[in-house]
């Protein structure tokens, strides 16, 4: 989701039909996850294929970059498809893999099922267990104000000894976050201090480091001043996307079903709202349960899970992000509705202009503010900045208080700006009281500012983290002359956390901000990104050993030949583990052999593959009266 790449659907199409069918195989059994060693012999004759033609095709996609691979420090190579390759590769394997999920149209919410004049044999309703929160891209800002506040006069949040943030902080975090363990508990999250951070905490200081909007120092976990800023010139879309890049890569176990629950649910062509029939039973559980009893044996987190509970683990906490709600019937079958534009997930969708119009907030005579969830996010940065945040739900309420403003005037934001802001937003004006109040708790902000400057020696940190969290906003005279200046917006959005300074003064590429490689506090099962990349590529001429010493007549013609040349022809087969065609009477049909029995009177076992491919491989016996010609058959792409 979060690297580009070159392929897509026309590259696919482009693929010879062996190659699609190995791509197809390996992504069902993997997915992303990492794997060393290709499939045995009998598990590629069960897509009729020899392992011969599936390592030439595995060769030529990795040339055109399907497949990519790692090499450990011992030596060992890893293989894996990169995850910017899964999303489009789910659909058209999707009736390989199995459907995990199906969208459901006679499905009601519980409430509404007695108002419809349909049988309940026709409807089947649906309760909510699980309601979606708050979304996760508002809180993250919630939380980032919440730190520069805390760290204002310490350069950061203080760490411990042994790098966590301290008791007390952590405690205040979770209180103040719409996050609860809950939320997480079913995704068996396992990561350092888990004594010290709440499950909901750990994954919101992890996201927050993924991003890198903020970062930890051997005593401090501060905000980074240029990722904020970058990051506050983004529209909600992008941060949400950027935020689901890092959970579908995160969060949750390493696991190859899972991972395609994950992506179907996202690229299947569902709608916002529409309830989706999640159906756990369709996963092959003899695979799962064979990989989660090696989990179990390795200690893994998530062993002894069943697959149900960690798609409902998953599910549970795409609710608690804000980007959906999970039901269940009556009978206990579990369901989902996304509540964002999947779209917007996808990176298919532009991202649109924010509509100023819509653009409002309301400021009522109790000083509280009414803001509409589609404000953008640098107005709720100042909101949150500036004022208090009392509930967030649809509809947000921040109150103004002498406090918040006083705080907000130490960070730059003076009680003059903010009135502007208020002027310039507030959708039905400012009450003249409100704005005679922050006036006068400006005042008194100012002259709190002198006082510590004449009755207080600062040491030198703290004036050096006094003065570096002024960057929050651009100097008051730049932002006094916008607002000054005739025909301007007050406030204008562009003026606030120093965009302008960072879209003139630095030419940034449109980057996305998870990158792997980032420390966090959880850490994956498996990081690739640890190993070197291995770009060396086994040569298809190696497959073949002494090729050019046999008979092309061999594998360049149907012929019948005696018995004892029939059966080189068959041993080469078998060391060469590719096919045999044979002529019987009136068909023709491809082995792929594994075993001679005998010597003069010999017979030939293997899987047997009709010439219509239109039956399964199954296992047969031969011997050379059966057939009338031979031939050795080398895949497409081997040396000729």
């Amino acid at each position: 989701m979060h690297k580009q790449s070159n392929l897509d659907m026309n590259s696919f199409q482009e693929l010879s039909c062996v190659e699609r069918t190995v791509l197809g195989v390996i992504f069902c059994k993997y997915a992303g996850q990492p794997f060393s060693n290709m499939m045995t012999p009998a598990e590629w004759a069960a897509d009729g294929l020899s392992r011969a033609e599936a390592v030439t095709a595995f060769i030529t996609l990795r040339h055109k970059g399907w497949i990519k691979a790692v090499r450990k420090s011992w030596g060992e190579r890893l293989y894996y498809i990169q995850d910017s390759l899964l999303s489009l590769l789910t659909i058209p394997y999707a009736a390989r893999v199995g459907t995990f999920v199906q969208q459901k149209v006679n499905v009601i919410q519980d409430e509404l099922a007695q108002n419809k004049s349909v049988s309940s044999y026709e409807v089947r309703s649906v309760k909510i267990v699980r309601e979606g929160k708050p979304h996760i891209a508002a809180e993250l800002l919630h939380v980032l104000a919440w730190m520069l506040r805390e760290g204002q006069e310490q350069g950061g949040l203080p760490l411990t000894s042994k790098g966590t943030i301290h008791k007390r902080l952590v405690q205040r975090l979770s209180r103040m976050t719409v996050l609860a363990p809950e939320d997480f508990s079913g995704l068996c999250i396992r990561y350092d201090h888990a004594d010290v951070y709440p499950v909901h905490v750990a994954i919101m200081i992890d996201m927050l480091l993924r991003l890198g909007l903020i970062e930890k120092t051997h005593n401090r976990m501060q905000v980074s001043r240029d990722r904020l800023d970058h990051w506050l010139t983004l529209s909600w879309s992008s941060m949400h996307r950027e935020i689901y890049s890092v959970c579908m890569d995160r969060y949750g176990l390493a696991e190859p079903n899972l991972q395609h629950f994950h992506y179907q649910l996202m690229m299947f062509d569902f709608r916002e709202n529409d309830w989706l029939s999640i159906m756990a039973g369709t996963v092959d559980h003899v695979g799962f349960e064979e990989a989660n009893e090696i989990r179990e044996s390795e200690g893994a987190s998530g062993s002894g899970s069943s697959f149900l509970a960690l798609i409902r683990g998953w599910l549970n906490a795409l609710a608690g992000l804000g980007y959906g709600e999970v039901g269940e019937s009556a009978e206990g079958e579990l369901y989902y509705r996304w509540q964002i534009e999947l779209e917007i997930l996808k990176d298919f969708a532009k991202d649109e202009a924010e509509n100023a119009g819509e653009n409002l907030i309301f400021v009522q005579p109790d000083f509280e503010i009414m803001v509409p969830p589609n404000v953008t996010p640098q107005v709720r940065w100042v909101l949150e900045m500036g004022t208090e945040l009392i509930s967030r739900d649809r509809m947000s309420i921040y109150r103004m208080t002498k406090e918040r403003i006083i705080a907000a005037s130490e960070l730059g934001l003076t009680a003059d700006e903010m009135i502007n802001f208020l002027r310039q937003y507030a959708g039905s004006g400012v009450p003249e009281h409100v704005e005679l109040a922050i006036q006068q708790w400006g005042l008194e902000a100012n002259r709190l500012h002198k006082d510590v400057g004449q009755n207080v020696d600062l040491d030198e940190s703290v004036d050096k983290a006094n003065k570096k969290d002024t960057w929050t906003y651009e100097s008051r005279s730049a932002i006094h002359e916008k607002l000054n200046r005739p025909g301007s917006g007050a406030f204008a959005d562009e003026s606030i956390v120093g965009a302008d300074e960072f879209n003139v003064g630095r030419e940034v590429e449109k980057e996305l901000f998870y990158m792997r490689g980032r420390v966090g506090l959880i850490e994956g099962e498996l990081n690739l990104h640890t190993y070197e990349p291995d770009h060396s590529i086994t040569e298809q001429s190696g497959l073949f050993p002494g090729y050019g010493e046999i008979p092309e007549m061999w594998h360049n013609e149907w012929r019948g030949y005696h018995v004892s040349t029939a059966r080189q022809i068959a041993a080469k087969a078998i060391e060469w583990q590719t096919k045999l065609g044979l002529k019987l009477d009136s068909d023709i049909v491809y082995v792929i052999p594994d075993q001679i029995h005998g010597h003069e009177d010999w017979t030939l076992t293997g899987w047997s593959i009709s010439d219509s491919g239109t039956n399964h491989a199954e296992r047969r016996s031969f011997s050379p009266n059966e057939w009338n010609q031979i031939r050795l058959i080398i895949p497409d792409h081997a040396p000729t």
